[in-house]
């Protein structure tokens, strides 16, 4: 079975104080995006396999340990849930730029979570799926929802905002390469915040946001109507002041997203990835052009439509991506029985 495992875009996200558990609590609206890793699974005779390949992207700097992989992690919770081995070939092409604040190894868990759930005839609910997904990481039960979600908590309460019949939204991704650590960005905020004083103040006050429902239901609004411009002047980010302050470089990717004529410019994640709004494809191919651009990894994507991961068999995107490689392609195999 091959399926496709889409990244996806913070429109929003409000971050407040340390929880008990040391995490974050967040607010975020998400949507995926047309660009995505391809994931082939096969029943096999016994272990597990996994296969990884880079187009465009650099793909040497995943952990060799298989068992760190979260693709095989998915696996080894689905044989622990059920009690019995699930020996699965898993191959991976990956597009998605690794640490770039895309969500490409949550995207990947997601998919393999539901993906050896339906060639092992497991049966479990997708209730359950988004359960065990939330053990691997907070990202990974809305890839689970697909479409566009409000994500809470950890990243452990998501969901779905009805965005049936939505117009796509088109985006430029640009990644510059830089590393940005998750938890030194998140360490920042904190510093900038003076968070040991104030976990529990509202977590964006230049928005003026409190719970955030007033602010999701316009966002879900504006998404629902496609109509860019409101989306992109709604649009923002928590992380992005202090990941800026630490990489000065990706704030010159912003820099020059804006005045490439971008309609609205925001950090995706912790980052790198800088995300761009653009009129469509054409015009986000003028603004990749631009020469500040030129050394750094870059993509034309739109917003994809609901239910993108719930395909049986192969599927096809059916929206146009392309990609502007400026890295060399690896390969890596791991295998373990």
């Amino acid at each position: 079975m091959q399926y496709f495992s889409p990244a996806k875009v913070n429109l929003s996200l409000a971050v407040s104080g340390v929880r008990a558990d040391g995490f974050h609590d967040l607010d975020s609206v998400v949507t995926l995006v047309s660009l995505g890793d391809d994931i082939y699974l096969e029943r096999a005779e016994q272990g597990v396999s996994l296969t990884i390949s880079g187009e465009g992207v650099e793909v040497s700097a995943l952990p060799t340990d298989l068992e760190q992989n979260l693709a095989v992690r998915a696996v080894r919770l689905l044989e622990a849930e059920v009690g019995y081995a699930l020996p699965t070939a898993i191959r991976i092409v990956k597009r998605i730029p690794l640490g770039g604040g895309l969500g490409g190894g949550s995207s990947n868990a997601a998919t393999v979570l539901k993906g050896v759930n339906e060639i092992w005839d497991l049966g479990l609910s997708l209730e359950r799926l988004c359960e065990l997904g939330a053990r691997l990481g907070s990202d990974v039960p809305l890839f689970l929802l697909n479409g566009t979600v409000r994500m809470q908590g950890r990243g452990e309460r998501v969901e779905r905002l009805s965005l049936a019949g939505a117009k796509p939204l088109n985006l430029v991704l640009v990644n510059d390469g830089t590393h940005c650590s998750t938890p030194r960005v998140y360490r920042a905020l904190d510093e900038l915040r003076g968070a040991e004083n104030r976990q529990n103040e509202p977590q964006n006050d230049e928005k003026g946001l409190t719970e955030g429902d007033d602010f999701c239901n316009t966002m879900a609004l504006s998404l629902q109507a496609g109509e860019a411009q409101r989306v992109a002047e709604q649009v923002f980010n928590d992380l992005e002041s202090p990941c800026f302050q630490l990489f000065p470089s990706v704030r010159q990717t912003a820099e020059a997203l804006k005045a490439a004529g971008c309609r609205g410019v925001l950090l995706s994640g912790s980052g790198a990835t800088v995300c761009g709004f653009v009129d469509d494809f054409a015009d986000g191919e003028r603004v990749l052009a631009h020469p500040a651009l030129q050394k750094s990894w870059r993509a034309s994507v739109q917003t994809l439509p609901d239910g993108v991961m719930a395909a049986h068999g192969p599927l096809t995107p059916i929206v146009m991506v392309r990609i502007h490689v400026g890295q060399p392609v690896c390969l890596q195999r791991l295998e373990q029985n």
